[in-house]
This record gives structure tokens, sequence and C-alpha cells, in this order.
């Protein structure tokens, strides 16, 4: 939740797909994250389901209003358990609009 909340702030005009990502990475890092098996944390969301650019640390699309972008933080909490969680966002003049009700913060835990 706090992970969605860094990109959320982080994606704004102006502002890079590499930006998003390392506002989110850098708090599933300090939550004790052990990595991100997918490789990215977030797309691009129009003609197709999945298409880009991507959040990852390498992406320097930079962020303009109209643009619609998924969040995806996710990480590898133990060996063998990963959570990954997804916002859809318009970003705007003034920075991103959920397009997707908000995900409560406590997650269940599904064994």
């Amino acid at each position: 939740y706090a992970a969605t909340e860094a990109g959320l702030t982080a994606a704004k005009p102006g502002a890079t797909m590499a930006d998003v990502w390392r506002a989110m990475w850098s708090v599933l890092e300090a939550g004790g994250a052990l990595g991100n098996d997918v490789g990215r944390m977030g797309h691009g969301l129009g003609i197709q389901l999945t298409e880009g650019p991507s959040v990852t640390p390498a992406d320097l699309t930079v962020l303009q209003p109209g643009m619609v972008v998924t969040l995806e933080p996710g990480m590898t909490f133990a060996p063998g358990k990963q959570m990954v969680h997804e916002e859809n966002l318009l970003i705007t003049e003034s920075g991103a609009e959920l397009l997707s009700r908000r995900a409560a913060a406590e997650i269940p835990v599904i064994d």
C-alpha cells in the first residue's frame, strides 16, 4: 500500500517511468523485499491489456497528461512467496488520478 502511495505521488507529468519504479522500489526494499521476479512494476494500458511503456528502472519514457498506466508494486517477501498489487491511473496536468477503486490498506493473506 505504501509503495503504491509512493508511485501515485511520483506519477506526474515530467517524471519518467523509471522515477515511478524507484519511488515504489525504495519503499518495498525498506520494507524487506527480497526482490521483484516480475521485472516491472506497472505498464501502459490502452489498446492492449498489457503494453508499453513499462515501470522499470531503465524505462525513461516521460509521463504526459492523458497517459493511462498501471502501478503494480510487486515483491518477493519470503522464498516462494510473492505479492503483486495493481491500480490503474490517468496522468493529469496535476498528477495521477485513480481510475480503479483504491484497494484497502490491509491485504488478506491466503495460505
